[in-house]
C-alpha cells in the first residue's frame, strides 16, 4: 500500500522535534561528578523510559490508523459491460464499482470511499462504503467508456 507523502513527512517532523538538542558545554556550567544534584535516580530513569515508550506507542497508532484509512477514488462513472465503472483521476485506473453504488448516475464526477478488492473475473474491483461527494455532470465525457 502506498503511503501518502503527508504522512512520512508528518512522522519525520515528529520524531525530529522528539531528539533533543544538544547543549554546548559551557565552563561555567560544568559541575563535578560527586555533586549530589548530578546522580539521577531509578525513578527519573523509570520516567524518561515510561516517556519514550508513550510517544513511541503514539506515534504507531498514529501510523496505523493513517495507513487503514478507507481508500478514496474521485473520477467519471460510466456504465460498463459488468456494471458501473469508474476512472479513477489519480492512477488512471478503472475500477468497477461494487457496493453502494445506487445514487451514482452514469455520466456524473464522484468521489467514493471503499475498499479494493480481489474478485475473480472482475477488473479492479473496489467496493464502494461511501459516497463521499457528487461533483455534478462530468465535463466533456459520455456515460459509457
Amino acid at each position: 500500500m502506498v503511503v501518502p507523502h503527508r504522512i512520512i513527512l508528518t512522522g519525520l517532523l515528529v520524531c525530529a522535534l522528539l531528539i533533543p538538542a544538544p547543549e554546548l558545554a559551557h565552563a561555567s556550567k560544568v559541575r563535578p561528578i560527586a555533586n549530589s544534584d548530578q546522580i539521577v535516580s531509578k525513578g527519573q530513569i523509570a520516567g524518561v523510559a515510561i516517556g519514550i515508550a508513550a510517544v513511541g506507542a503514539a506515534i504507531g497508532v498514529g501510523v496505523y490508523f493513517a495507513i487503514r484509512h478507507n481508500a478514496s477514488i474521485t473520477g467519471c462513472a460510466a456504465s460498463g459491460l459488468n456494471g458501473l465503472q469508474l476512472v479513477n483521476e489519480g492512477d488512471s485506473q478503472t475500477y468497477s464499482l461494487m457496493g453502494i453504488v445506487a445514487s451514482i448516475k452514469p455520466g456524473d464526477r464522484v468521489r467514493v470511499s471503499g475498499k479494493k478488492k480481489k474478485v475473480a473475473g472482475v477488473a479492479h474491483p473496489f467496493l464502494v462504503e461511501k459516497v463521499k461527494r457528487d461533483f455534478g455532470a462530468c465535463a466533456g465525457q459520455s456515460a459509457t467508456p
